[in-house]
Parts: structure tokens; C-alpha cells; sequence
């Protein structure tokens, strides 16, 4: 057991550890001059930071970007990681996090699916179709109960363990998906996809952004995560 003095020395010399590993691997980097380097969720960036990651904003940005994806929230970073999007908070050596995205979540169907009826806003509508999950019946369970709909009612079912694809293959009238406004708002506002009637429930975390724990950091990090910040607003 530690004695209070001996945990402070000891995250100290965690930290200056960290420190010097960031330090290194950004000095091995094989990439270009001004380059950052984001660790992103991987629902996250095919749903909501590629469509924002136009080529204008890369013109403006005028930086290099070593955009890296994973399925799940990181243990550990390569020391040559500048920032970090992540859901759920991640407490990592030589990072700070901040709140970054809110989810709330919600039923969404193609107008073809929805067309076939009965009424979407009778509970029928969900027994008469497919229902579509991300790794196991959570999400489906907690609307069911919150709109007085029985889930035992309903015969067919389609998993995934991914977001993008329980999104794709509603996009494709295969079901009926549980969305949010980050991985469904672009299908939402063109009418590919249509939220449907009922409650709107909350996510069960927020998605967060990791910065250097520097007072210093690069030019490319600074401008990348006001960037993210900006765009998290709009």
C-alpha cells in the first residue's frame, strides 16, 4: 500500500513516462511535417466526422490529417496519437477529456419500409416488421418498454456490431433501427430515413474528446480540435 507521497510519486513518474513515449513516437512518426494524428470511434467517423471532413475544411484546416479508426474505446495509445474522439470517458495518461457529443435515441425506418403500414404510430407497426440491433436486444428493450410495446411481440430480428451498419441497413428497408441524431441527421434532413413516433430516449454516454494534457500543444492538434469543437456545435 502506497502512503499518500509514494501514489503522487508514482502517477509523477507515470506520467513523465507517458510524456516521454508521446514524445517519441511523434519524433518516429513516418508522416508529413504538420501532420495530426486522430484516433476516432469507428461509427463515429463514418457517420458523423466524414461528411464533415470535406474537402473545403481540409483546405482550411491546412493541415495533414492521419485519420485512424477502432471499434472500441481505447486501453492505451500509440505515443504518436495527438487527439482522441471516444465514447464514453477514457482516462488516459497524457490526455484530458471533455465532453464532446450527446446522443438520444430513437426509432427510424425508410418512407418505402414505412409505407408497407400498418400505421406507424400504432404498436402494431413494430410486430408487422423486422427490428434491427447493435450487439444484443438493449436498445430495443429499453424503447419497448418506454412505449408500452411488446418486444416478445415481434417475430423478426437483424443484428450487427456496428452502428454504420444496423443505419445501412435500415437506409436499405431491411428493418426498423434504433438511430440518433449523429448517425442518422444527414439521412434524416434528405428524407432517406424517418424518425418515428414515439418516445426519444437517452444515450447511455457521450462521446468525448481527448486532448494533450500540455499546456504546449502542436499547431496541427490546436487547429484540429477547435475544428472538432466547432463542428460539434453546428
Amino acid at each position: 500500500m502506497l502512503t499518500g507521497e509514494g501514489s503522487l510519486f508514482a502517477r509523477t513518474v507515470a506520467r513523465s513516462f507517458a510524456d516521454l513515449a508521446l514524445g517519441v513516437g511523434r519524433l518516429k512518426r513516418g508522416t508529413a511535417k504538420g501532420t495530426v494524428v486522430l484516433d476516432v470511434e469507428t461509427d463515429l467517423a463514418v457517420l458523423w466526422l466524414m461528411p464533415r471532413l470535406t474537402a473545403q475544411a481540409l483546405e482550411a484546416l491546412r493541415i495533414n490529417v492521419d485519420l485512424r479508426c477502432r471499434p472500441d474505446p481505447p486501453r492505451s495509445l500509440p505515443g504518436d496519437v495527438d487527439l482522441v474522439l471516444t465514447w464514453g470517458p477514457a482516462a488516459l495518461i497524457g490526455f484530458r477529456s471533455e465532453p464532446f457529443l450527446d446522443l438520444n435515441a430513437f426509432p427510424v425506418a425508410s418512407p418505402a419500409l414505412i409505407a408497407k403500414g400498418p400505421d406507424s404510430a400504432s404498436p402494431g407497426f413494430y410486430a408487422a416488421h423486422r427490428l434491427i440491433h447493435e450487439r444484443g436486444l438493449y436498445w430495443w428493450r429499453r424503447y419497448c418498454e418506454a412505449a408500452g410495446v411488446m418486444l416478445d411481440d415481434v417475430d423478426n430480428h437483424l443484428f450487427f456490431n456496428r452502428t454504420h451498419l444496423c443505419i445501412d441497413a435500415a437506409l436499405r428497408g431491411l428493418g426498423i433501427a434504433i438511430g440518433d441524431h449523429l448517425s442518422c441527421g444527414q439521412h434524416l434532413r434528405s428524407g432517406r430515413l424517418v424518425q418515428l413516433p414515439g418516445p426519444v430516449l437517452p444515450g447511455r454516454e457521450q462521446y468525448h474528446l481527448l486532448t494533450p494534457d500540455t499546456a504546449h500543444p502542436s499547431r496541427p492538434a490546436r487547429q484540429m480540435r477547435d475544428w472538432l469543437r466547432k463542428a460539434a456545435k453546428n
